[in-house]
Protein backbone atom coordinates (compact mmCIF):
# COMPACT_ATOMS: atom_id res chain seq x y z
CA UNK A 1 0.00 0.00 0.00
CA UNK A 2 1.15 3.54 -0.68
CA UNK A 3 2.44 5.14 2.53
CA UNK A 4 0.08 7.77 3.97
CA UNK A 5 2.83 10.42 4.01
CA UNK A 6 3.43 9.84 0.31
CA UNK A 7 -0.26 10.27 -0.44
CA UNK A 8 -0.30 13.55 1.43
CA UNK A 9 2.69 14.68 -0.61
CA UNK A 10 0.87 13.59 -3.75
CA UNK A 11 -2.03 15.84 -2.82
CA UNK A 12 0.35 18.71 -2.12
CA UNK A 13 1.68 18.24 -5.63
CA UNK A 14 -1.83 18.40 -7.04
CA UNK A 15 -2.54 21.73 -5.35
CA UNK A 16 0.69 23.56 -6.04
CA UNK A 17 3.88 21.56 -6.20
CA UNK A 18 3.09 20.39 -9.72
CA UNK A 19 5.21 23.27 -10.97
CA UNK A 20 8.23 22.33 -8.87
CA UNK A 21 11.50 23.38 -10.47
CA UNK A 22 13.57 20.67 -12.16
CA UNK A 23 16.26 21.09 -9.50
CA UNK A 24 13.78 19.69 -6.98
CA UNK A 25 13.39 16.43 -8.91
CA UNK A 26 15.31 13.28 -8.01
CA UNK A 27 18.52 12.68 -9.96
CA UNK A 28 17.14 9.53 -11.57
CA UNK A 29 17.20 8.52 -15.22
CA UNK A 30 15.92 5.67 -17.37
CA UNK A 31 19.12 3.84 -16.42
CA UNK A 32 17.52 3.45 -12.99
CA UNK A 33 14.66 1.36 -14.42
CA UNK A 34 15.11 -2.38 -13.92
CA UNK A 35 13.14 -5.45 -15.00
CA UNK A 36 12.98 -8.20 -12.40
CA UNK A 37 12.11 -11.75 -13.43
CA UNK A 38 10.65 -14.50 -11.26
CA UNK A 39 9.67 -18.00 -12.37
CA UNK A 40 8.89 -21.21 -10.51
CA UNK A 41 12.59 -22.05 -10.51
CA UNK A 42 13.51 -18.74 -8.79
CA UNK A 43 10.35 -17.95 -6.87
CA UNK A 44 11.83 -16.59 -3.64
CA UNK A 45 11.24 -12.92 -2.93
CA UNK A 46 14.93 -12.03 -3.34
CA UNK A 47 15.68 -14.59 -6.07
CA UNK A 48 14.72 -12.41 -9.04
CA UNK A 49 16.93 -12.22 -12.13
CA UNK A 50 17.43 -8.82 -13.73
CA UNK A 51 16.61 -8.82 -17.44
CA UNK A 52 18.79 -6.69 -19.70
CA UNK A 53 17.56 -5.97 -23.21
CA UNK A 54 20.03 -7.29 -25.78
CA UNK A 55 21.76 -9.64 -23.35
CA UNK A 56 20.49 -13.18 -23.89
CA UNK A 57 22.61 -14.39 -20.98
CA UNK A 58 20.39 -12.38 -18.62
CA UNK A 59 17.32 -14.46 -19.48
CA UNK A 60 18.26 -17.12 -16.93
CA UNK A 61 15.10 -19.11 -16.09
CA UNK A 62 12.87 -17.30 -18.63
CA UNK A 63 10.67 -19.83 -20.44
CA UNK A 64 9.40 -18.53 -23.77
CA UNK A 65 6.48 -20.99 -23.80
CA UNK A 66 5.07 -19.82 -20.44
CA UNK A 67 2.63 -16.91 -20.15
CA UNK A 68 4.33 -13.62 -19.21
CA UNK A 69 2.80 -11.30 -16.61
CA UNK A 70 4.18 -7.78 -16.23
CA UNK A 71 3.58 -6.07 -12.87
CA UNK A 72 3.85 -2.28 -12.72
CA UNK A 73 3.88 -0.39 -9.42
CA UNK A 74 2.85 3.22 -8.97
CA UNK A 75 3.95 6.35 -7.15
CA UNK A 76 6.08 5.90 -4.00
CA UNK A 77 6.25 2.14 -4.44
CA UNK A 78 8.73 -0.40 -5.80
CA UNK A 79 8.96 -3.48 -7.97
CA UNK A 80 10.89 -5.59 -5.47
CA UNK A 81 8.60 -4.94 -2.52
CA UNK A 82 4.96 -4.51 -1.51
CA UNK A 83 2.22 -5.85 -3.77
CA UNK A 84 4.33 -6.93 -6.81
CA UNK A 85 6.20 -9.44 -4.63
CA UNK A 86 2.96 -10.73 -3.13
CA UNK A 87 1.40 -10.93 -6.60
CA UNK A 88 4.40 -12.87 -7.86
CA UNK A 89 3.83 -15.47 -5.15
CA UNK A 90 0.13 -15.81 -5.99
CA UNK A 91 0.84 -16.21 -9.70
CA UNK A 92 3.54 -18.83 -9.23
CA UNK A 93 1.27 -20.72 -6.85
CA UNK A 94 -1.34 -20.84 -9.62
CA UNK A 95 0.97 -21.98 -12.41
CA UNK A 96 4.18 -21.61 -14.36
CA UNK A 97 4.63 -17.98 -15.43
CA UNK A 98 7.33 -15.52 -16.33
CA UNK A 99 6.60 -12.76 -13.84
CA UNK A 100 8.34 -9.48 -14.64
CA UNK A 101 8.19 -6.51 -12.27
CA UNK A 102 8.97 -3.08 -13.70
CA UNK A 103 11.14 -1.52 -10.99
CA UNK A 104 11.02 2.25 -11.60
CA UNK A 105 10.92 3.36 -7.97
CA UNK A 106 13.63 6.02 -8.29
CA UNK A 107 11.63 7.83 -10.96
CA UNK A 108 8.41 7.31 -8.99
CA UNK A 109 9.86 8.45 -5.66
CA UNK A 110 7.93 10.70 -3.26
CA UNK A 111 7.43 13.61 -3.04
CA UNK A 112 8.15 14.19 -6.74
CA UNK A 113 4.76 13.28 -8.22
CA UNK A 114 5.13 15.55 -11.29
CA UNK A 115 8.43 13.82 -12.11
CA UNK A 116 6.75 10.43 -11.78
CA UNK A 117 3.92 11.49 -14.10
CA UNK A 118 6.39 12.86 -16.65
CA UNK A 119 8.30 9.57 -16.58
CA UNK A 120 5.29 7.38 -17.39
CA UNK A 121 5.55 7.60 -21.23
CA UNK A 122 9.31 7.03 -21.18
CA UNK A 123 9.21 4.03 -18.85
CA UNK A 124 6.28 2.65 -20.83
CA UNK A 125 8.31 2.89 -24.05
CA UNK A 126 11.26 1.22 -22.32
CA UNK A 127 9.03 -1.62 -21.11
CA UNK A 128 7.59 -2.06 -24.60
CA UNK A 129 11.10 -2.26 -26.02
CA UNK A 130 12.00 -5.02 -23.56
CA UNK A 131 8.87 -6.99 -24.47
CA UNK A 132 9.57 -6.56 -28.20
CA UNK A 133 13.06 -7.95 -27.59
CA UNK A 134 11.73 -10.88 -25.57
CA UNK A 135 9.34 -11.65 -28.41
CA UNK A 136 11.78 -11.25 -31.28
CA UNK A 137 15.03 -12.54 -29.76
CA UNK A 138 13.86 -14.88 -27.01
CA UNK A 139 10.73 -16.31 -28.61
CA UNK A 140 8.26 -15.11 -25.99
CA UNK A 141 4.70 -16.24 -26.73
CA UNK A 142 2.95 -12.94 -27.43
CA UNK A 143 -0.52 -14.41 -26.91
CA UNK A 144 0.19 -15.06 -23.23
CA UNK A 145 1.37 -11.57 -22.27
CA UNK A 146 -0.56 -9.32 -19.91
CA UNK A 147 0.29 -6.18 -17.94
CA UNK A 148 -1.12 -5.33 -14.53
CA UNK A 149 -0.56 -1.82 -13.21
CA UNK A 150 -1.64 0.02 -10.08
CA UNK A 151 -2.25 3.78 -9.92
CA UNK A 152 0.40 5.47 -12.10
CA UNK A 153 1.45 1.95 -13.07
CA UNK A 154 -1.92 1.51 -14.78
CA UNK A 155 -1.17 4.42 -17.13
CA UNK A 156 2.37 3.11 -17.59
CA UNK A 157 0.86 -0.22 -18.68
CA UNK A 158 -1.17 1.70 -21.24
CA UNK A 159 1.96 3.46 -22.49
CA UNK A 160 3.58 0.04 -22.84
CA UNK A 161 0.75 -1.15 -25.05
CA UNK A 162 0.91 2.03 -27.13
CA UNK A 163 4.63 1.57 -27.86
CA UNK A 164 4.83 -2.13 -28.75
CA UNK A 165 6.09 -2.73 -32.29
CA UNK A 166 6.34 -6.50 -32.80
CA UNK A 167 2.94 -7.53 -31.41
CA UNK A 168 -0.21 -6.12 -29.86
CA UNK A 169 -0.66 -6.44 -26.11
CA UNK A 170 -3.47 -8.93 -25.43
CA UNK A 171 -4.55 -7.84 -21.94
CA UNK A 172 -4.15 -4.98 -19.47
CA UNK A 173 -5.58 -4.74 -15.97
CA UNK A 174 -5.62 -1.20 -14.60
CA UNK A 175 -6.00 -1.21 -10.82
CA UNK A 176 -7.47 2.13 -9.71
CA UNK A 177 -5.66 4.22 -12.36
CA UNK A 178 -4.22 7.42 -10.89
CA UNK A 179 -6.41 10.52 -11.10
CA UNK A 180 -4.18 13.53 -10.30
CA UNK A 181 -2.69 14.93 -13.54
CA UNK A 182 -4.98 12.63 -15.57
CA UNK A 183 -8.43 14.10 -14.96
CA UNK A 184 -9.90 15.37 -18.25
CA UNK A 185 -6.84 14.24 -20.20
CA UNK A 186 -7.32 12.70 -23.68
CA UNK A 187 -7.27 8.93 -24.01
CA UNK A 188 -3.88 9.12 -25.71
CA UNK A 189 -2.37 10.49 -22.49
CA UNK A 190 -3.67 7.81 -20.14
CA UNK A 191 -4.75 4.19 -20.03
CA UNK A 192 -7.52 3.51 -22.52
CA UNK A 193 -9.27 0.52 -24.10
CA UNK A 194 -7.29 1.02 -27.31
CA UNK A 195 -4.02 0.12 -25.54
CA UNK A 196 -4.65 -3.65 -25.64
CA UNK A 197 -7.02 -6.21 -27.09
CA UNK A 198 -8.80 -6.28 -23.73
CA UNK A 199 -8.56 -3.73 -20.93
CA UNK A 200 -10.01 -4.40 -17.49
CA UNK A 201 -10.32 -1.55 -14.96
CA UNK A 202 -10.90 -2.02 -11.23
CA UNK A 203 -12.05 1.27 -9.67
CA UNK A 204 -11.73 1.42 -5.89
CA UNK A 205 -11.05 5.10 -5.12
CA UNK A 206 -12.38 6.93 -8.16
CA UNK A 207 -13.75 10.42 -7.55
CA UNK A 208 -12.42 13.96 -7.20
CA UNK A 209 -9.48 14.83 -4.96
CA UNK A 210 -11.75 17.09 -2.89
CA UNK A 211 -13.82 13.98 -2.14
CA UNK A 212 -10.71 12.18 -0.84
CA UNK A 213 -10.06 10.10 -3.94
CA UNK A 214 -6.90 9.63 -6.00
CA UNK A 215 -8.26 7.36 -8.74
CA UNK A 216 -10.04 8.04 -12.03
CA UNK A 217 -13.76 7.19 -12.00
CA UNK A 218 -14.14 7.32 -15.80
CA UNK A 219 -15.14 4.38 -17.94
CA UNK A 220 -11.82 3.54 -19.56
CA UNK A 221 -11.74 -0.14 -20.46
CA UNK A 222 -13.65 -2.81 -22.29
CA UNK A 223 -14.94 -3.66 -18.84
CA UNK A 224 -14.93 -1.35 -15.80
CA UNK A 225 -15.59 -2.80 -12.36
CA UNK A 226 -16.87 -0.61 -9.53
CA UNK A 227 -16.68 -2.65 -6.31
CA UNK A 228 -18.80 -1.02 -3.59
CA UNK A 229 -19.51 1.86 -5.96
CA UNK A 230 -15.85 2.42 -6.83
CA UNK A 231 -15.17 5.40 -4.53
CA UNK A 232 -14.56 4.25 -0.95
CA UNK A 233 -14.21 0.66 0.19
CA UNK A 234 -15.69 -0.98 3.32
CA UNK A 235 -13.74 -0.22 6.48
CA UNK A 236 -11.69 2.55 4.85
CA UNK A 237 -13.69 5.59 5.95
CA UNK A 238 -14.02 5.08 9.69
CA UNK A 239 -13.74 8.65 10.94
CA UNK A 240 -14.68 10.16 7.57
CA UNK A 241 -13.71 9.95 3.89
CA UNK A 242 -10.38 11.74 4.43
CA UNK A 243 -9.30 9.02 6.82
CA UNK A 244 -9.29 6.79 3.75
CA UNK A 245 -6.14 8.58 2.58
CA UNK A 246 -4.63 9.37 5.96
CA UNK A 247 -4.51 5.71 7.03
CA UNK A 248 -2.41 4.80 4.00
CA UNK A 249 -4.61 5.05 0.90
CA UNK A 250 -6.91 2.28 2.09
CA UNK A 251 -9.38 2.26 -0.82
CA UNK A 252 -6.69 2.98 -3.42
CA UNK A 253 -4.77 -0.10 -2.24
CA UNK A 254 -7.84 -2.35 -2.16
CA UNK A 255 -7.62 -2.57 -5.97
CA UNK A 256 -4.49 -4.72 -5.90
CA UNK A 257 -5.74 -6.65 -2.87
CA UNK A 258 -8.91 -7.65 -4.72
CA UNK A 259 -6.95 -8.54 -7.86
CA UNK A 260 -4.45 -10.67 -5.96
CA UNK A 261 -7.20 -12.53 -4.11
CA UNK A 262 -8.90 -13.26 -7.43
CA UNK A 263 -5.92 -15.34 -8.61
CA UNK A 264 -6.31 -18.23 -6.16
CA UNK A 265 -9.27 -17.23 -3.99
CA UNK A 266 -11.94 -19.77 -3.10
CA UNK A 267 -14.71 -17.29 -3.92
CA UNK A 268 -15.14 -15.32 -7.16
CA UNK A 269 -15.74 -11.56 -7.33
CA UNK A 270 -19.11 -11.97 -9.06
CA UNK A 271 -20.41 -8.68 -10.49
CA UNK A 272 -23.55 -7.49 -12.23
CA UNK A 273 -23.86 -5.21 -15.26
CA UNK A 274 -25.38 -1.95 -14.10
CA UNK A 275 -25.64 1.75 -14.92
CA UNK A 276 -24.71 3.03 -11.46
CA UNK A 277 -24.25 2.12 -7.80
CA UNK A 278 -27.64 3.43 -6.69
CA UNK A 279 -29.44 1.19 -9.17
CA UNK A 280 -27.35 -1.75 -8.00
CA UNK A 281 -28.25 -1.12 -4.34
CA UNK A 282 -31.92 -0.86 -5.29
CA UNK A 283 -31.78 -4.34 -6.81
CA UNK A 284 -32.23 -3.10 -10.35
CA UNK A 285 -29.28 -4.90 -11.92
CA UNK A 286 -29.81 -8.33 -13.45
CA UNK A 287 -27.49 -10.71 -15.24
CA UNK A 288 -29.47 -10.85 -18.48
CA UNK A 289 -26.30 -10.10 -20.44
CA UNK A 290 -24.21 -12.22 -18.11
CA UNK A 291 -22.65 -11.71 -14.70
CA UNK A 292 -18.88 -11.32 -14.76
CA UNK A 293 -16.05 -12.33 -12.49
CA UNK A 294 -13.71 -9.44 -11.66
CA UNK A 295 -9.97 -10.01 -11.59
CA UNK A 296 -7.41 -12.40 -12.99
CA UNK A 297 -9.94 -14.86 -14.43
CA UNK A 298 -12.20 -12.27 -16.07
CA UNK A 299 -14.13 -13.39 -19.16
CA UNK A 300 -12.68 -11.27 -21.95
CA UNK A 301 -15.72 -11.74 -24.20
CA UNK A 302 -18.00 -9.38 -22.25
CA UNK A 303 -17.93 -5.59 -22.02
CA UNK A 304 -19.57 -2.83 -20.00
CA UNK A 305 -19.71 -1.42 -16.48
CA UNK A 306 -20.14 -3.88 -13.62
CA UNK A 307 -20.88 -3.45 -9.92
CA UNK A 308 -20.39 -5.71 -6.92
CA UNK A 309 -20.09 -5.73 -3.14
CA UNK A 310 -17.13 -7.05 -1.18
CA UNK A 311 -16.43 -7.95 2.42
CA UNK A 312 -14.55 -5.56 4.69
CA UNK A 313 -11.83 -8.13 5.39
CA UNK A 314 -10.37 -11.18 3.63
CA UNK A 315 -11.80 -13.06 1.93
CA UNK A 316 -13.07 -9.97 0.15
CA UNK A 317 -15.06 -11.85 -2.52
CA UNK A 318 -18.69 -12.74 -1.82
CA UNK A 319 -19.33 -15.10 -4.74
CA UNK A 320 -20.30 -18.75 -4.42
CA UNK A 321 -17.61 -21.21 -3.41
CA UNK A 322 -15.38 -22.14 -6.34
CA UNK A 323 -14.16 -25.72 -6.68
CA UNK A 324 -10.59 -26.05 -7.97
Amino acid sequence: MVPSTSLLLLLVGVFGAATAAPRDAPRATLDDVHFLLWTRSNSGDDQYVELTEGDLSSLGPFNSADPTVVLVHGFANSGNGSWPVDAKTELLTLGSYNVIAVEWSQLAAAPFYPTAVASVPQVGALTASLLDWLHDAAGMDASGVQAIGHSLGAHLSGATGQNLKSFRLPFITGMDPAGPSFFNEPASSRLDKTDADFVQIIHTNGCGVLDACVGLPDVMGHVDFYPNGGEHQPGCTIGGDWMDLLVGGCSHGKAFKYWMESINGEYPFTSRPCQDWETYLAGGCECSQGCLEMGFHVDRSLEGSYYLETNMNKPYAQGAFRSH
